[in-house]
């Protein structure tokens, strides 16, 4: 989750390309953008575990072929103005005049709660702005694209013109300053002035223009920064070495990535030197993006960009940050060093001493590949026939009808509500409150559709004016390779499941969602609160007690073994912290090149010396991992939020759930205490009160969560390695 320099009002779009924020509130009259909610008179109440089993079985390719109709479309995400492109314009410019409508009311003797009319400006704007935002970038006709790109830019101009208009901010300083609203009232307009001010709004008009013009500079970079990130290397088969090169018949070799499990080790070392080769363009392209980002900050009143982008977060200082990442360093070093010490024995195997090679980075896939095959005889013929797609989605419902007391179903969609004919729309019905929200599910890889798996938020959750809850819609977006074989389900890997579970995460933040205000629902909070629900549910894809429940054979019904379930789990994870220690070495690089503008030493010497501090593997000369890590732009200054959310979910999970995965006490707790509060509560609070702790989760607790997960594992793989 990131935020768009822009503003007081973000574009909720979640990606792992970019996310942009804007705020969403849906006006109860019938003039309003896009104001519906659907129809749920057929939504079943009872619970099937064999529901997407069956139902999966007998979607394929060829089963799409045979959906198309000649009924008129209803529009997409059934709103009606999308039956045909020219709909985004109306839509548009029907938020431009409702917004000017809302403006006004702000500066009305009469008026509403100031929050309550931002957030409904905010939330006109969102429910065009990310339906435009998510046809961007789904595989959609060319027609209905363009039209979606010029409705985005009218809605970014109507989002300037917000963000520079001080008469409104200084509005909703007022208000803030004489305590206007209750705790949640002024919990949320605060959110909306920290917006503001990050968007510079204290500006003078010749600082204003300056920050747009490094707004925009940015935006330029960070893509150009992307594309080089992950540009693939088209070799030559005369560069490659002398002693592999007649491997290849072809003339030209394409290099995707840093890591390979093949057997020739010369040919593992120029894999990796080539794709971390130097690229002075990128390196003069990251030095850019850090100089105006920091000129940014600076001209928001930051000390550092890593100021600003840690403001409101769990560890909301650079130097919390700093002790962090050093903590978790210095406790997992003497485990990561045994990870190493394992994987040069595998690298060794029965090779006689004298030809052996230390390990190295590029060895360390191999090391894997061979853990998995030699000592836990791993093979996916064996485990993904019971991983069908329909059983994980069984089982996904299973988690949450057993926690949250709601049922996924399967609904009907009308012609023209999803862009693909795979499309499957769920409803998530609570067995008291009714419907809650909306799944749009487009699980299935395609040639045109955007390789990253992702969540898309189509609309927040928020009480109206008449008290009766605004439903979220959200788009699970992932890639599974589909069956072509008509008599075979589609069947998912271990990491196919991982993203899975991941994702949905994600979703069931947003749909569970119960927030008075949509600035605030659900994934719209801190990217370190954000991913502890998608952290906390890949938990479940390896817990015997849940998988057994939805993992069988998808042709004997038989249940997944045991035994089998143990060897999948390590067979993930094998060497766990070394991997840690990976992230953390990122997250502090990411961190000190987002300080102080120009750093003390060159990136490559920030990079390699932190290596040679706390790597367990020795830093490679001539080569730059740096230049391809590409969160540096999704997450610039804020990696470490990843690993401080997988802190807090190991944490929620071992303390709360590991002693009853499916205790619906503790699933209702979480519900109640976390899920549904979104940004509406502190970040610190929200934590404290899933732990019922007296006081502030430490830093100390936060690295003995993740200390005693990896320690668990080791002694897990420690104790199968005995046995061989």
């Amino acid at each position: 989750m990131q935020r768009l320099a822009i503003n007081f009002i973000r574009l909720r779009v979640k990606t792992q390309l970019r996310s942009s924020l804007a705020t969403s509130y849906c006006y109860s009259h019938t003039n309003s953008s896009i104001n519906h909610d659907f129809n749920t008179t057929s939504t079943k109440s009872s619970f099937d575990s064999h529901l997407f089993s069956n139902y999966f079985r007998q979607l394929t390719p060829l089963s799409w072929l045979k959906t198309s109709t000649k009924e008129a479309s209803h529009g997409l995400f059934q709103i009606k103005e999308l039956s045909t492109p020219t709909g985004f314009h109306i839509l548009a410019e029907r938020v431009v005049n409702k917004c000017e409508q809302l403006l006004d009311e702000c500066f009305s003797p009469s008026r509403r709660k100031i929050v309550e009319i931002l957030d409904e400006i905010s939330d006109e704007i969102c429910r065009v702005a990310d339906l435009a935002e998510f046809i961007r970038h789904v595989d959609v006709n060319r027609e209905l694209k363009q039209a979606a790109e010029q409705a985005y830019g009218m809605l970014h101009h109507l989002v300037e013109k917000m963000n520079t208009n001080t008469k409104l901010y200084e509005q909703a300083k007022q208000a803030y300053e004489t305590g206007e609203g209750d705790e949640t009232d002024q919990r949320v307009l605060k959110l909306y002035l920290i917006d503001f001010e990050r968007s510079g709004i204290r500006l003078n008009e010749e600082q204003r223009a300056n920050y747009l013009q490094l707004h925009e500079d940015i935006l330029q970079l960070e893509n150009q920064f992307r594309h080089n990130a992950h540009r693939e290397y088209e070799i030559q088969r005369k560069d490659f070495p002398e002693k592999v090169r007649m491997r290849f018949d072809e003339k030209t070799i394409t290099i995707q990535s840093a890591y390979s499990n093949d057997d020739d080790e010369e040919l593992r070392e120029f894999i990796f030197r080539t794709y971390f080769r130097f690229d002075p363009e990128q390196e003069q392209f990251l030095d850019e993006l850090l100089r105006k980002r920091y000129q940014l900050a600076k001209l928001c009143g930051y000390t550092s960009y890593s100021h600003r982008a840690l403001d409101n977060t769990l560890l909301n200082k650079p130097e919390y940050v700093t002790e962090y990442l050093q903590e978790i360093m210095n406790a997992i070093r003497p485990l990561a060093d045994r990870d190493i010490q394992l994987m040069q024995i595998l690298k060794n195997g029965r090779q006689s001493s004298s030809t052996n090679r230390p390990m190295a980075p590029w060895d360390v896939a191999r090391s894997e590949a061979k853990f998995r095959s030699e000592i836990l005889n791993i093979n996916t013929q064996e485990y993904t026939p019971y991983f069908s797609l329909g059983a994980c989605m069984d089982g996904l419902n299973l988690i949450c009808n057993k926690l949250f007391n709601v049922t996924l179903n399967k609904q009907t969609t009308a012609p023209g509500e999803t862009w693909h004919p795979s499309v499957v729309k769920l409803s998530v019905d609570h067995v008291t409150e009714g419907t809650v929200g909306y799944i749009y599910c487009d699980l299935f890889e395609r040639k045109e559709k955007i390789p990253h798996d992702c969540h898309f938020t189509i609309q927040c959750s928020r009480r109206r004016a008449d008290g009766s809850s605004q439903l979220p819609i959200v788009v699970l977006h992932v890639n599974i390779p589909p069956s072509t074989n008509p008599n075979v389900p589609t069947l998912l890997t271990l990491g196919l499941v991982e993203n899975l579970f991941h994702e949905f995460g994600h979703a069931i933040h947003s749909a569970l969602a119960r927030t008075r205000y949509q600035h605030a629902s659900g994934t719209r909070c801190q990217t370190d609160i954000a991913e502890i629900p998608s952290q906390w549910m890949e938990y479940f894809v390896y817990e015997p007690r849940v998988v057994k429940q939805f993992a069988r054979h998808y042709h004997t019904g038989e249940v997944i073994p045991d035994e089998l379930l143990q060897r999948l789990r390590l067979a993930q994870n094998c060497f766990p912290a070394y991997r840690t220690q990976v992230q953390v070495i990122s997250a502090m690089f990411d961190h000190l090149f987002h300080g102080s503008y120009p750093l003390s030493e060159s990136y490559a010497n920030i990079y390699s010396s932190l290596l040679t501090k706390y790597s367990s593997l020795p830093n490679i000369s001539s080569t730059y991992p740096y230049l391809k890590f590409y969160h540096l732009i999704d997450y610039g200054a804020r990696f470490s939020s990843y690993i401080i959310a997988r802190s807090i979910a190991s944490k929620i999970w071992h303390d709360q759930f590991s002693s009853d995965p499916l205790s619906k006490t503790t699933g209702e707790q979480f519900r109640k205490n976390f899920l549904q509060w979104g940004g509406e509560r502190e970040p610190t609070e929200l934590v404290r009160s899933m732990f019922s702790l007296p006081k502030k989760l430490t830093i100390q607790d936060m690295t003995k969560a993740i200390t005693d997960e990896i320690q668990e594992i080791v002694q897990k793989r420690d104790s199968l390695l005995k046995k061989y």
